[in-house]
């Protein structure tokens, strides 16, 4: 009898203990997906900002004209890739 009790009392609630399970599971999974992308793409920003930095720091030492299309090239390549993170996030 205390079982039927305990499953009238749950279907009256409506709610379904296993669903969610499986959704905070795929929310938890998500997060750290996203957190392991977000990683990455710091990581990646912070490599081409470096090299951008680096060559122009070259060319205006040695004004090694390959040095200055190096930094043109990292730079707008790293202001692109933060665009178009930007625009397809907000």
């Amino acid at each position: 009898m205390e079982k039927e009790k305990i499953l009238q009392r749950y279907r009256q609630e409506g709610v379904d203990e296993g669903r969610e399970e499986v959704n905070r599971r795929g929310d938890d999974a998500g997060f750290y997906a996203m957190c392991v992308l977000a990683l990455l793409l710091m990581i990646y920003q912070a490599f081409t900002g470096f090299c951008s930095v680096g060559a122009f720091a070259r060319y205006r030492t040695d004004r090694d004209r390959s040095a200055l299309g190096m930094g043109i090239f990292t730079g707008a390549l790293c202001l692109g890739c933060l665009g178009w993170y930007l625009w397809d996030t907000l």
